[in-house]
């Protein structure tokens, strides 16, 4: 079996551009990846058209490894967020190939499903919220769906041009209010996106250590390491980060630091499935808990639960509720959302039958996120 050709379909969805990577082979099998990230998407599907396909074109989509080693171990610049993103979407449409062919899903190569279901926290469920009571109601209708954990930012409770202090304040507010909307048995995680300096993190965590997050996800900006471990040293909530931390060489060093609990990868950027994977056995070493990051589609969720179902130390997956649709909008079969849990499915490869007629009606809009 050879590859043949590799194209790419870009489409917005709420907030961003999905950006998905079909691999075609001469027996007629083809796989499913996903390359998305935000503002970046042409850079990306450039580096797919213009300097990935020309590799690949006409070997075995079984060269895993192979193609890991010549896309980025011997790339002398040693890549970053775009071209991490490119190979991660051709790695993981290799994979669904290989499970295709062989007639298996994908975490049978991966060292057999630990469970049948995955448990998700929500994300995107507070899209349309401006005001802490927005936020609330907002949670409580997430919760409705049957979904068990939320996270957010609560800190966009706040006011452009707010100072930090009154920033942390808003948001612990709105922490609070949604706390109070949830009750006490809905697990809550809280993403900072890494815009608090250390004394506002130190602030914000202590406030929030009444309310019993789940974790605290990037308080600060993802290289003030040393902001990091003096702040696990004062507070009492676990601390979560990786997803800006690409492949196993760059998380090596913050399992070392010791100031995480819990370990986030995005598997549509670090690399793939197979890297995804040995992060997570690697975290298991340091007996960090793996709970991937995932602000993409419908293929990075269902990629991402493959790695999860077989790794001991996994503790929760992160799903944006749009997949709710997205699934049902680009795919004719998929995996199933219920309670809370996402189903895995028994067919073969990443169990993602493709619409193409939908694929192909790209939405690609371009706008700027910062």
């Amino acid at each position: 079996m050879k590859i043949t050709d590799i194209k790419t379909y870009k489409h917005f969805s709420v907030w961003r551009n999905l950006i998905f990577v079909i691999v075609e082979t001469d027996e007629g099998i083809s796989g499913i990846g996903e390359a998305t990230i935000r503002n970046k998407e042409m850079a990306v599907t450039e580096a797919i058209e213009h300097h990935l396909k020309p590799m690949l074109i006409g070997t075995s989509p079984f060269q895993i490894e192979q193609f890991f080693q010549n896309a980025f171990l011997k790339d002398a610049w040693r890549n970053g967020a775009v071209f991490n993103s490119a190979i991660s979407g051709i790695e993981t449409a290799l994979w669904d190939i290989i499970g295709k062919k062989a007639g298996i899903p994908v975490y049978n190569f991966l060292g057999g499903k630990l469970q049948d279901k995955i448990l998700l926290y929500a994300n995107t469920w507070f899209m349309q919220a401006r005001t802490i009571d927005e936020f609330a109601q907002a949670a409580k209708d997430c919760v409705a769906q049957g979904f068990k954990a939320l996270k957010w930012d609560p800190l966009k409770a706040a006011a452009k041009g707010d100072s930090e202090r009154v920033t942390v304040q808003k948001g612990l507010a709105c922490l609070k209010a949604v706390r109070e909307a949830v009750g006490d048995s809905i697990e809550l995680g809280i993403e900072l996106h890494g815009s608090l300096s250390f004394d506002g993190s130190l602030m914000f965590a202590k406030g929030a250590e009444a309310y019993s997050p789940m974790f605290l996800e990037e308080p600060m900006h993802p290289d003030d390491r040393a902001g990091y471990l003096k702040l696990s040293k004062l507070s009492l909530l676990p601390i979560a980060a990786g997803e800006r931390y690409f492949t196993r060489f760059s998380h090596r060093q913050i399992y070392e630091d010791g100031y995480l609990s819990i370990i986030q990868p995005d598997l549509t950027h670090c690399g793939g499935i197979l890297e995804t994977k040995k992060m997570a056995t690697m975290a298991e070493s340091y007996f960090l808990k793996f709970a991937p990051h995932n602000s993409g589609g419908p293929v990075g969720t269902i990629a991402s639960a493959m790695v999860d179902a077989t790794s001991p130390n996994f503790y929760i997956q992160e799903f944006s509720v749009e997949n709710l649709e997205l699934k049902e909008r680009f795919f004719t079969e998929s995996f199933s959302v219920e309670d809370g849990y996402l189903i895995l499915p028994d067919t073969p490869g990443l169990g993602l039958c493709v619409d193409m007629d939908a694929m192909k009606e790209e939405s690609y809009r371009h706008f700027q996120t910062f």
